[in-house]
């Protein structure tokens, strides 16, 4: 599969980050083909994916048959296709999950070899794509199509774009903004999704937990209204009677460890730390602020203190997410 990457630079926060080109090497790219794509996959997913557009992509999750998520998934068409991109580190697992069905309907899943992926983010981001495509996408109309190429328009933290690209056309477009941008690999574009409450699952965190501890309903991934899919019992049941206590969670702070996901997190309760919750990713930002996704009980106050197990140097605090959980 070609990908491109950049060197790494100093994470920034979405407020600090200028017109930033990021290679996204982190994600893959998905297609579903054939003429049943659609019904298959709304037997797979959480998402209603009779209900999208044209013009828009969704998230959704993949589940096991327990309810708990395999992967989140971005979700859009592309030509006479579905693609989604997933995240590098499981998608090989993820994709032998989503095939085992396969077989009885007339689709192919397979990773596109030619697709590559570019994050456009920071300060006049749309500014800057307006000169490279006739429209750019918006709110209303959040994928465009261009010839081989087709852009994603994200609102959180702050507007910016997924191009979906042949290697020639990203060839181009490079040597179009390379005097105008800077360029970082796709760590900044994880920190992006850190701040903007997008769920992060990895090898390390796959099949762990329901969709609602991953705040996925609240980014209008689930639908308690279609038909059976796989683990539909349990996600429906965790909702309906309020029995899921956990949440997705964005930290700040410092930490003497190297943390990693799956790592475990303490609470301060009273004058003692108890083990709670989970790490599902983590970037180091500058002046060695660390950023970090975890899944902990719902419904913490923003006062809370935490640090990393066992480690008493440590402490984060919790930042707002721009959603309501």
């Amino acid at each position: 599969m070609p990908s491109i990457t950049f060197l790494p630079q100093p994470l920034l926060a979405s407020e600090k980050l200028p017109l930033t080109v990021i290679s996204l090497e982190q994600w893959v790219v998905i297609n579903v083909i054939g003429d049943e794509r659609i019904r298959y996959l709304q037997s797979q997913l959480t998402l209603d994916v009779n209900c999208l557009r044209l013009n828009q992509h969704r998230y959704a999750a993949h589940c096991n048959p327990y309810g708990k998520t395999w992967s989140n998934l971005c979700l859009f068409h592309r030509g006479n296709k579905i693609t989604y991109i997933v995240r590098r580190s499981l998608y090989k697992q993820q994709l032998n999950e989503l095939k085992k069905y396969a077989m009885f309907s007339k689709i192919m899943l397979v990773v596109d070899d030619q697709a590559i992926l570019l994050g456009i983010a920071g300060i006049q981001a749309k500014n800057a794509l307006d000169d490279f495509f006739y429209t750019l996408p918006n709110i209303l109309s959040p994928v465009i199509q261009q010839e081989h190429s087709t852009l994603l328009w994200f609102e959180r933290p702050k507007e910016r774009f997924i191009l979906v690209t042949t290697i020639e056309k990203a060839d181009i477009f490079m040597k179009y903004i390379k005097d105008k941008a800077h360029f970082n690999n796709s760590l900044q574009w994880l920190a992006l999704d850190i701040e903007a409450g997008i769920p992060i699952i990895e090898n390390h965190t796959t099949g762990k937990f329901i969709p609602q501890a991953l705040n996925l309903q609240a980014l209008n991934a689930i639908s308690f209204k279609k038909g059976c899919y796989i683990g539909q019992e349990v996600v429906a049941r965790a909702t309906f009677r309020n029995s899921n206590q956990r949440a997705l969670y964005w930290l700040s702070g410092v930490s003497s460890k190297i943390l990693t996901p799956n790592d475990t997190l303490e609470i301060k309760i009273g004058n003692y730390w108890r083990r709670s919750g989970i790490i599902l990713a983590v970037c180091q930002l500058e002046n060695n602020i660390i950023w970090i996704q975890a899944i902990l009980n719902k419904n913490l106050k923003n006062t809370t203190l935490l640090r990393a197990y066992n480690d008493e140097k440590s402490q984060f605090k919790i930042n707002q997410i721009s959603y309501k959980i």
